[in-house]
C-alpha cells in the first residue's frame, strides 16, 4: 500500500484473520494523518516489518511495541512524532532496523 494517497489507515482488528498471520506492512509514502498510538493499536503480534515512513504521524510510540518479539524492521522515519522513545528499542531482541 506504499505511495499511494491514503489518508487514514483502520487500526488492526483482533478478529481477523490476517491478524495473526500478517507478517509485513508497508504504508510509506502516503498522506496519513494519524497519531502514532491510534494507528499502532493492536498491532499484529507476528509482524516482522511495519514501515510508515513519509506520512504525517503525529504523537508519542506506544509502550504496546514491547509485545512484538519478532519485530525485525520498524520505520517511521519522516513523521511527526514527538515524545519518549519507548524501551521497545532495548526489549526486542530481534530488531535489525529502527528508523525514527
Amino acid at each position: 500500500f506504499s505511495n499511494n494517497r491514503f489518508t487514514y489507515m483502520r487500526s488492526f482488528e483482533r478478529y481477523k484473520g490476517s491478524f495473526r498471520t500478517l507478517l509485513f506492512c508497508d504504508v510509506s509514502n502516503n498522506d496519513i494523518q494519524q497519531d502514532a498510538s491510534v494507528l499502532l493499536e493492536n498491532i499484529p503480534p507476528n509482524i516482522k516489518q511495519f514501515v510508515a515512513s513519509n506520512n504525517q504521524i503525529t504523537g508519542s510510540l506506544p509502550a504496546s511495541l514491547n509485545d512484538l518479539p519478532q519485530l525485525r524492521q520498524f520505520n517511521l522515519s519522516s513523521n511527526a512524532l514527538s515524545g519518549e522513545l519507548p524501551k521497545f528499542a532495548e526489549s526486542i531482541l530481534s530488531l535489525q532496523e529502527l528508523d525514527l
